[in-house]
């Protein structure tokens, strides 16, 4: 295949026990309308039809099937397999369970072709549950400073980016994104660490390379639904792992003293919204989730817990009292 052949974009699509929701899913970036693409399926070894409904589409010029006789334990494996056999200068990385907008991929390639510096190009998601009915958008929720900057299409500096995941996974839908190829292994892809957070630490070391810009625009439908992988592990393990990344990325990267602090009470807001969400299980699984951050992260980290409560006091007092405006 000659250079000028290759598919600029390669959407590595990701599948696991989700044969439900995967003809939409799998159809809605098989028939984009920007043309220049392959589409890389990665099953994880399903065992409940997925496989033989991604044979269906088999005949599909764009699609590249990888139907694994294995399990690999995790989307984040599987993705990190996926982009080894892509052929693109830009990478996507789809869900199984999420649906696009047809002009998805269209509008972030502009955006990324309009905007040099930026890296990594994401909209604005809908939320939706398992019968495709709205519940939300992924931005209304956002601290203040975020929906400030990005009312509008915004460009995100790499500082500003660093700031905003220290407090919020403010990129949760991996479906939403498009990423440049080199980027992505400059930083060795997704960390095989981590079972639930690695997108989270994956845009942080993204954060540190590149630029990122935003769409206002909803372009990606982002499901809901009892069977994500985070609503099936447990807190506990949840807010270990997003210490674990976030104390990584202090120890790994050149941060001012105010970054590193920022960084640490991101982390204590991060355990308390989990609490106000989970209420029961966070009580119960305090004393632990305590004494195992305190021992192996930050001995101080009941003093950040507190400051990052009050900010997310704060946080949620300012969008009432906006809302009631």
């Amino acid at each position: 295949m000659k250079r000028t052949d290759l598919p600029f974009v390669s959407i590595i699509f990701t599948s696991y026990n989700h044969s439900r929701f995967l003809r939409k899913a799998l159809e809605s970036v098989l028939y984009q309308t920007y043309p220049n693409y392959e589409v890389i399926v990665i099953d994880d070894r399903s065992t409940d039809g997925s496989q033989e409904i991604i044979k269906e589409y088999a005949d599909n010029p764009r699609l590249r099937m990888e139907l694994r006789t294995t399990n690999s334990g995790s989307y984040v494996k599987a993705s990190n397999y996926g982009a080894s056999f892509a052929n693109g200068t830009i990478l996507m990385f789809a869900q199984c369970d999420d649906y696009a907008d047809a002009t998805q991929l269209e509008k972030l390639v502009n955006a990324m072709l309009e905007n040099e510096n930026a890296g990594v190009v994401f909209s604005k998601s809908n939320l939706i549950d398992e019968h495709d009915s709205f519940i939300a958008d992924d931005f209304t929720g956002r601290e203040r400073a975020f929906r400030e900057k990005c009312k509008n299409n915004a460009l995100i500096t790499k500082q500003e980016m660093i700031r905003f995941l220290s407090y919020s996974c403010v990129l949760p839908n991996l479906s939403a994104a498009i990423i440049r190829k080199d980027l992505f292994h400059a930083i060795g892809g997704f960390s095989e660490k981590h079972l639930v957070m690695s997108d989270w630490g994956f845009w942080l070391d993204l954060a540190v390379k590149t630029d990122f810009y935003y769409i206002t625009e909803p372009l990606n439908n982002f499901r809901q639904h009892n069977k994500t992988i985070r609503s099936s592990i447990k807190i506990r393990t949840q807010i270990i792992e997003l210490y674990a990344i976030f104390y990584e990325f202090i120890a790994n990267n050149k941060l001012a003293r105010r970054e590193r602090s920022l960084i640490k009470k991101g982390a204590g807001a991060v355990w308390f919204a989990f609490c106000l969400e989970n209420p029961k299980q966070c009580l119960l699984s305090f004393p632990k989730v305590l004494a195992t951050v305190s021992s192996k992260y930050d001995a101080f980290a009941i003093c950040y817990f507190i400051t990052g409560a009050f900010k997310t006091a704060g946080e949620i007092i300012n969008a009432k009292t906006t809302k009631g405006r």
